[in-house]
């Protein structure tokens, strides 16, 4: 999923918000460096799940061939779980 830089802060603010106004963080840090980190670790998150998704595609269109009665979705679905489950990403 590609995301737009002001999308990433606007979740980042909105994390940071929420969890302040529920009482579950005390910030020592300047917003603007937690923020940043925030949005350092999410965008992080997203290469590396489009990364996992790019590795599965290559993956089927070399299989594919041979499986014409399966659905390709679910492959899809299937392969890119199994590469996450190795690599230790959680969808």
């Amino acid at each position: 999923m590609k995301l737009r830089a002001e999308q990433l802060e606007r979740i980042a603010v909105l994390v940071i918000t929420s969890y302040r106004d529920n009482d579950l963080i005390v910030t020592k840090a300047e917003d603007s460096a937690l923020k940043s980190k925030i949005v350092d670790v999410i965008a992080r998150n997203f290469a590396e799940e489009e990364a996992i998704e790019e590795d599965a595609r290559k993956m089927l269109a070399s299989v594919s061939r041979g499986a014409r009665d399966l659905d390709p979705y679910k492959m899809f679905l299937l392969a890119k779980q199994k590469l996450a489950a190795k690599r230790g990403f959680i969808l």
